[in-house]
């Protein structure tokens, strides 16, 4: 009986806010589409107000993430590490000694994933795009 009066008392605060902004809410897909596309012109893609931050490349995420998962492990291996010192408990030798073999592996797959990036780089040559013929643009606009 109780969860009942609760439903009901919910039912009375909830009901009325959403039933007004659906009676208040267009379903005018045009002009929500007409206005995203006013933003994105107004944008322009990019962010140039005050205060906008610099557009970061994928890269340089993936650099930041690689940091950030460098100092995690040193921070775990090396508090394990004083954890286990202190304590001399085998259950923290053992973590410690997981968390280092991690740690190793993780180092290991970075430096070959930096090697296959460099090698990339060394080998892969991007090609310009060239311009398009004259006949081509005229014949396209032709059809």
């Amino acid at each position: 009986m109780v969860l009942v009066i609760l439903a009901a008392l919910w039912a009375v605060v909830l009901l009325p806010p959403l039933l007004r902004s659906r009676a208040e809410r267009a379903n005018d897909s045009i002009g929500d589409f007409n206005y995203r596309l006013d933003v994105l012109g107004r944008t322009n893609g990019a962010l140039n107000g005050p205060g906008a931050r610099p557009r970061v490349m994928p890269g340089q995420r993936a650099a930041k993430r690689r940091r950030d998962v460098l100092r995690a492990f040193l921070g775990v291996v090396g508090g394990l590490g004083l954890l286990a010192m202190a304590t001399n408990a085998s259950i923290v030798w053992a973590l410690f000694l997981v968390s280092a073999l991690a740690f190793g592996a993780f180092g290991a797959l970075w430096a070959w994933a930096r090697s296959v990036q460099v090698e990339r780089l060394l080998k892969v040559r991007s090609m310009q795009r060239q311009p398009a013929p004259d006949w081509v643009l005229r014949r396209a606009a032709s059809s």
